[in-house]
């Protein structure tokens, strides 16, 4: 056998290096792991008492609107996105500066073309401890768990938020649309969604039929947490919050009162600092702002209108009174919000017209008290007036939880009500042919309006809304970045309780 000697083996060597690197290469994202270790047990922070009341740090936030659902496919609004981000987490997360970043993945490869992601699981990510393992210990999750999560996006009985924001992963919209119209189980022949794989229990293969330049981020809301099979129950509609993020469900009292307690179990648990989390929720805004004066709450992540013109000047500075012990952040993005007319109950092309030209001459009324640099208008919508007079008498409006839109909706109607108009709000929160004026919400990353739903409802008027929060300047390391629903308590510390004042 002949052999190359080593002055042979040097000019293939070069050459193979220069063949390499004049190859494009796939794009790779790889943070290293921790060690892998056994399960740990997941003993949460217990309460601590007289002397080590020193050492306990909590911090208590107020929410405006309810926690409707700790299943991430049924959150409707801010409120319960932030509070699932306490609770779970998935392949990956925002940072402060919306920038993606590894969660219960150690990162990822990008093929050349963009069609194809690869994910790499931690080894060291556990479950909360929960009554849905047979055990009651927390198992490791695993690439099954991941395919499990957004196959589930597309059942049918699930709404369709977050199934509409992975529609570019293969074989992602005909799963979906075989569950949602093909109801006889034995007719279905989708069984799984074919762009999705999972080689072993530490990699998943996403496949796309065509680019997402946001998939990733799309990775990082809160519809694409991971959560365990056994989190879902199969006879009926309950779910149980099980995850794998820094924070444990410890209690609930109604639908006001959440305490989350730190969990030991969480991989990166020597980051957190707090060692509990309080969710107060009250539809009273007075009520809030009354805590957060006395210190009985520190932050708000997002504030209504009333709150807006409580706490902030018409420039969108805090007011005396506020300015020495709270700070006010505004989001870099908004959300959208569109009061739509619905074709289907009669409202004609002169009537919405004469709506819309309404809406927008009496904007001051409803604005004028709220800073220019949070809420805007949209200057280029259509404006033109049609006729003088409605040619109905009595109009219906769709339920909105959102408290703009409900406000706006109330000054619209005592505009209405001068031209001898009755515009009244139902609790249908869908547009039927009896309801003639539907808002629509449009949040960033989180609504992409994939079917085209809105195109059938026509516009009137629209306007943004910055979400701001209000924070008591003793919280520290507490960040926002441009996205309202995002909460990172990570690093966030306070003094004790009773040194807030």
């Amino acid at each position: 056998m002949k052999l190359l000697s080593s002055q042979n083996y040097l000019p293939v060597f070069i050459l193979s290096l220069l063949l390499l690197w004049g190859c494009k290469q796939p794009e790779t994202i790889v943070i290293e792991d921790e060690p892998t270790v056994s399960a740990p047990s997941d003993t949460t922070e217990e309460y601590p008492t007289g002397d080590d009341d020193s050492d306990f740090r909590q911090l208590v936030i107020g929410e405006y609107q309810s926690i409707t659902s700790f299943d991430p496919l049924l959150a409707d609004n801010g409120a319960t996105m932030r509070a699932l981000q306490l609770i779970y987490e998935g392949l990956v997360r925002l940072d402060a500066d919306g920038k993606t970043i590894p969660a219960v993945a150690k990162g990822w490869e990008v093929n050349n073309d963009s069609l194809t992601y690869t994910f790499t699981l931690k080894q060291n990510i556990y479950y909360h401890d929960s009554d849905v393992f047979n055990t009651g210990t927390g198992r490791r999750l695993t690439a099954r768990d991941v395919k499990f999560v957004f196959e589930r996006m597309a059942k049918l009985g699930n709404p369709p938020t977050a199934a509409k924001l992975f529609w570019d992963i293969k074989g992602f919209e005909p799963f979906y649309q075989e569950q949602h119209k093909v109801y006889e189980l034995e007719k279905r022949t989708l069984s799984e969604v074919s762009g999705i794989q999972t080689p072993n229990d530490s990699t998943v293969v996403f496949e796309l039929h065509e680019q997402d330049p946001q998939f990733l981020k799309k990775l990082a809301t809160p519809y694409a947490v991971i959560y365990p099979r056994e989190a879902v129950a199969s006879t009926s509609n309950s779910f149980a919050p099980v995850g794998t993020g820094p924070f444990t469900l410890s209690s609930q009292t109604a639908d006001s009162a959440y305490i989350f307690a730190k969990s030991q179990k969480y991989h990166a648990a020597t980051t957190i600092r707090l060692n509990r989390v309080d969710i107060l929720t009250s539809s009273s805004k007075s009520k809030l702002m009354r805590q957060i004066g006395s210190g009985d709450i520190q932050l708000l992540p997002e504030l209504g209108p009333n709150m807006i013109q409580n706490v902030a000047t018409d420039e969108g500075m805090l007011k005396t009174g506020f300015n020495d012990r709270y700070t006010l952040t505004k989001r870099d993005n908004f959300n959208e919000i569109v009061i739509r007319s619905n074709p289907s109950a009669g409202i004609t092309n002169e009537d919405a017209n004469r709506i819309s030209h309404l809406a927008y001459s009496n904007t001051s009324s409803y604005f004028e008290q709220l800073p220019g640099s949070i809420i805007t208008v949209d200057s280029t919508a259509n404006q033109q007036q049609s006729g003088t007079t409605l040619t109905k008498e009595r109009l219906y409006a769709a339920f909105s939880e959102d408290p703009f839109a409900r406000t706006y909706l109330a000054n619209l109607a005592e505009t209405l009500g001068r031209q001898n108009v009755e515009l009244n709000m139902t609790k249908l929160r869908i547009p039927t042919k009896n309801i003639d004026l539907w808002v629509t919400q449009h949040t960033p990353l989180i609504h992409d309006n994939k079917d085209g739903l809105n195109n059938d409802y026509p516009e009137l008027f629209h306007f943004r809304v910055h979400p701001t929060a209000l924070q008591r300047n003793e919280i520290a390391g507490l960040n926002f970045n441009q996205y309202g629903w995002w909460l990172d308590l990570r690093g966030v510390f306070l003094p004790t309780l009773d040194k807030i004042n």
